[in-house]
């Protein structure tokens, strides 16, 4: 039971970081349609695939999306301030607070399918 809960913790978290890199790689490719912004590209489909293929076939929707979702505000939060040196606020940080603190809940509540 522990692993498997591990195992989609691990699993969230490498969807959360892929995604999140290839957004960033994204906005920060100039121009576009360069070697950094195809590997975005590739990151991000990565990130959709695990999403689609594993993630919500492993998952109940109504736990994985919550989940997923307040990662990935987090992590873009922090890579636009630590790699893209977007400015964060005061404001900012109460939210993501209140982001994690919810996906800290979310992921409390997990009720597998008997």
């Amino acid at each position: 039971m522990m692993q498997n809960e591990i195992f989609r913790a691990g699993l969230l978290l490498f969807y959360t970081v892929i995604s999140v890199a290839g957004m960033t790689m994204i906005k920060d490719a100039q121009p576009l349609f360069s070697l950094k912004g195809l590997l975005g590209f590739g990151l991000y489909v990565g990130g959709f695939l695990i999403w689609i293929g594993v993630i919500l076939r492993i998952m109940p929707m109504s736990q994985a999306f919550p989940l997923a979702a307040g990662c990935l505000m987090l992590g873009t939060q922090f890579a636009g301030w630590f790699i893209l040196k977007e400015r964060i606020t005061l404001l900012h940080i109460a939210g993501m607070i209140l982001i994690l603190a919810g996906v800290i809940v979310v992921g409390l509540v997990y009720q597998p399918k008997t």
